[in-house]
């Protein structure tokens, strides 16, 4: 018999947790679709994660780790930053699912989205001196834009998207012009009005 590779199981039972939250949500999720998924004893998901709670949690928040390795926030590059993000999203729908079912489910940020949100906000607070200081939009509330800008598309209602241009591409390009209008209004001194 061969030895047990608990890292090597950990990361399929998340992996099936990923594709099974993102289906299902937490209320709809069942640990033993989970399990089978990981080809792992039931009891081991309990040994390693907890209650389905907790599995979600951890879910969320390796989803939201994971977007934010592969995608660096560059405060001084917001054009460049969303369509990165853009793309990571396009990759990697489940993650976008999951966050989606997350905000129906549990409301409330983890510790570590407030905590990578906030470095996000306080990184642009520290380069809005570059983009003018008209005081017409707090860095929280340019990111809220920059962020609903480049997930846009992909979690469009699926009547509308069938509408829209299928062209990634064509996408891509719209959101980045759209937050480059952003970045240049946030540069102009002139006062709102």
């Amino acid at each position: 018999m061969a030895p047990r590779d608990a890292e090597a199981t950990r990361r399929r039972i998340l992996n099936a947790a990923v594709t099974e939250f993102a289906t299902y949500g937490l209320a709809g999720a069942r640990v033993d679709r989970i399990a089978a998924a990981a080809k792992a004893n039931k009891q081991l998901i309990y040994a390693y994660y907890g209650n389905k709670d907790q599995l979600f949690d951890t879910v969320i928040e390796h989803a939201f780790k994971h977007a934010h390795d592969a995608v660096p926030f560059t405060p001084d590059d917001l054009v460049g930053y969303a369509a990165t993000l853009f793309d990571y999203l396009v990759e990697h729908p489940d993650h976008l699912r999951i966050h989606e079912w997350r905000r129906l489910e549990q409301p409330e940020a983890t510790g570590l989205e407030q905590l990578l949100f906030t470095e996000k906000v306080d990184a642009l607070a520290a380069v809005q001196p570059a983009y003018g200081k008209n005081g017409r939009f707090s860095p929280a509330d340019v990111m809220v834009v920059v962020v609903a800008l480049a997930s846009a598309w992909v979690s469009a209602p699926a009547a509308l998207r069938a509408l829209a241009t299928q062209d990634a591409k064509q996408q891509r390009s719209l959101i980045a012009g759209s937050v480059h209008v952003l970045a240049d209004y946030q540069r102009d001194n002139k006062t709102a009005g």
